[in-house]
């Protein structure tokens, strides 16, 4: 019963973390990334120059906006650029140090040209990997970015980071295998917006308010891993502890069976003893009349039985004490006990009268052992040198009910008594 209460509570348990994991990350968590002029350092202005063009840029602060100047002068360079950049390292030269922007999934640009002449914007990111890059060389940063037209739709400044592509010219020039042509924002080291392709000529003036990247605290796959590592790591301490209490289940079961057989062992002793005692005579331990009751009811093809009476056991009683018959009565049994067989039944059949019953046993057979037990007893040393002799009678179960076969083997121990005592009589049928 705690087993199964203790499954239903961690079941409910596991189903409110993971509803309530799942409305966090869904409706609530929401992270934000502003960057504008104050808040940020590492803001400067490029332009073509680097690649061998002839453009001018800078970039100023004025009114809390970037303005980035640019002057694109048309060279032997074929594609004039100004751009501004900013660096989300710490210390060039140093793994790692870049920014972790995995967690968002968009970024909402505020900016514009101030005047005509050209009306789109490239938003890249540049993100560093050591396992193809070089932190030392900025052209080994993967290039990942999209060119834009703020100025079509309000929406077109909200841009999905998935929608970010890694430039292909980039790739040929590093030379990387394809598995390395997807975006990565795990470590970036800069941001850069810039004019747009086929920028003609001219002077053109950006007004940047700020770049804010929209997102969660933990990605989708954050906390998918979390939720089925909770699930599994939940399933297995589960398991572990239902084996344990299966164990201890199964050792209390074993505990218990033991005991039980123990208590049956207990009770077949008990149920002997109580049969014992419903079936033998106190004193002596013989058999009595409803212990020998069963032996009448078994078909035998030969029974024979003999009537034993102890000669004058009143006379013992009388002169010697109650005490000393009874031990009398105790050793007599034991006396017939020991020299009959193991096949034979002796029963205590009331007062000094015995009845020993011998299954497969012909007549004369039956007389040949009642003869060695009544010499046996006139010779024994009995308990205060008392001379003990007894009278038999012998009887063979006819065609006859044992009610009627017992009244003949009493008849013929009767005869034996009139004859004189200490002598066997055989009954006829």
């Amino acid at each position: 019963m705690e087993h199964r209460k203790l499954y239903s509570i961690t079941l409910v348990l596991l189903l409110v973390i993971t509803f309530v994991a799942i409305f966090l990350q869904f409706f609530l968590l929401e992270r934000t990334l502003v960057l504008r002029p104050g808040d940020t350092n590492h803001v400067s202005a490029i332009s073509d120059q680097s690649n061998g063009g002839s453009s001018v840029a800078r970039v100023i602060e004025k009114d809390g906006k970037w303005l980035l100047a640019c002057h694109i002068i048309a060279s032997d360079y074929s594609w004039p650029f100004c751009e501004l950049s900013v660096g989300f390292y710490q210390e060039r030269g140093v793994e790692g140090e870049g920014a972790d922007l995995s967690t968002f999934s968009s970024v909402h640009i505020e900016a514009r040209y101030l005047n005509g002449g050209h009306d789109s914007l490239r938003f890249q990111l540049r993100n560093f990997n050591p396992e193809y890059g070089s932190v030392d060389d900025e052209a080994t940063w993967k290039y990942v970015g999209i060119e834009y037209w703020p100025e079509r739709s309000p929406e077109a400044n909200d841009i999905p980071l998935k929608s970010l592509q890694v430039a292909t010219w980039w790739m040929v020039e590093q030379k990387l295998p394809i598995k390395y042509a997807v975006p990565e924002f795990d470590n970036v080291m800069m941001l850069e917006l810039a004019t747009g392709n086929n920028i003609q000529p001219g002077e053109y003036l950006i007004e940047v308010e700020y770049i804010q990247f929209n997102g969660k605290y933990f990605t989708n796959s954050q906390i998918l891993f979390f939720l089925i590592s909770l699930w599994v790591s939940s399933a297995a301490c589960f398991l572990f502890y239902s084996l344990r209490w299966s164990h201890k289940q199964l050792s209390e079961t074993e505990r218990r069976a033991e005991d039980l057989r123990q208590l049956n062992q207990l009770l077949n002793v008990k149920t002997k003893e109580l049969k014992n005692q419903a079936e033998r005579d106190p004193l002596t331990g013989a058999l009595n009349r409803a212990g020998i009751e069963k032996i009448f009811t078994k078909e035998l093809e030969v029974l024979s039985l003999m009537f034993i009476d102890i000669d004058h056991f009143k006379s013992i009683n009388d002169n010697y004490g109650h005490a000393v018959g009874d031990e009398i009565l105790k050793e007599f049994s034991k006396l017939i006990s020991q020299n009959c067989r193991f096949t034979d039944f002796l029963a205590r059949w009331g007062g000094e009268e015995f009845l020993l019953v011998c299954p497969n046993t012909s007549l004369s057979d039956a007389y040949d052992l009642a003869q060695a037990l009544r010499q046996l007893i006139s010779e024994h040393r009995w308990t205060n040198n008392i001379r003990l002799t007894s009278s038999f009678g012998v009887a063979q179960l006819g065609d006859e009910s044992p009610t009627a076969f017992i009244e003949r083997a009493d008849k013929a121990l009767y005869d034996a008594k009139v004859r004189g005592r200490d002598q066997v009589v055989i009954s006829e049928s």
